[in-house]
């Protein structure tokens, strides 16, 4: 079985899943409720709505059917990887940045990251923090520092999301930079998309066969 992975625009994502009430849990809305910008909330609540319909069109059932549940595994609050309680067999994945959404669901490990490309400069110490020394050279080349360090940052933060390294140590993800071949990674595929304002990526194992959608 091919994993899915699906993105769009919040509001897209939102008008597509119809009354959220019905698809998320109280925990889910009650973490939304508590985000105080409403465009937070937004993105939140069309991430968690689309990462029920990606499983539920992987696994030929109803969205509404899907209990998405979060655990770090270190203490009792609700964050941390998700997964589906009906089919915990399943991987899947899920993030949101300003007016995007992504979410992907594989019968194996899976993560997905986007982020949103502003136009701001790049913060060449935090990209020292997380790169490296090959990735920084070819910034430096780059037409746009920003915008292709968000194309690594969100490579390396969908291998974190599948556990195959931690943000603590970023720039010990080597990475290649690549180009217009599809990346690939110890074992795993990287599939990435972008439009105008977004960059993401989405990491599962190369037997997968992934599969983007929107």
């Amino acid at each position: 079985m091919a994993g899915l992975a699906l993105a769009g625009p919040t509001a897209a994502v939102l008008a597509a899943a119809g009354d959220v009430r019905e698809l998320l849990t109280r925990t889910e809305l009650d973490r939304a409720g508590a985000l105080r910008s409403a465009g937070d909330r937004d993105d939140f609540l069309a991430a968690h709505a689309l990462v029920r319909l990606c499983a539920g069109r992987l696994l030929g059932r109803p969205a509404h059917s899907l209990t998405v549940v979060q655990s770090c595994g270190r203490c009792t609050r609700p964050h941390g990887r998700p997964s589906l309680a009906e089919a915990p067999g399943t991987g899947v994945s899920l993030a949101h940045t300003r007016g995007w959404v992504a979410a992907a669901a594989a019968p194996g490990p899976v993560g997905v990251d986007l982020e949103a490309v502003d136009g701001r400069p790049l913060d060449w110490r935090a990209a020292a923090q997380a790169c490296t020394e090959k990735e920084l050279a070819a910034l430096r080349a780059a037409v746009d520092p920003r915008r292709a360090f968000l194309r690594q940052w969100v490579r390396k933060e969908s291998l974190v999301k599948v556990g195959a390294g931690t943000l603590d140590e970023a720039a010990r993800l080597d990475l290649p930079v690549y180009g217009r071949e599809p990346p690939r990674w110890r074992g795993w595929e990287l599939v990435d998309w972008g439009g105008d304002g977004v960059v993401g990526c989405v990491a599962a194992r190369e037997e997968t066969r992934l599969r983007l959608l929107g």
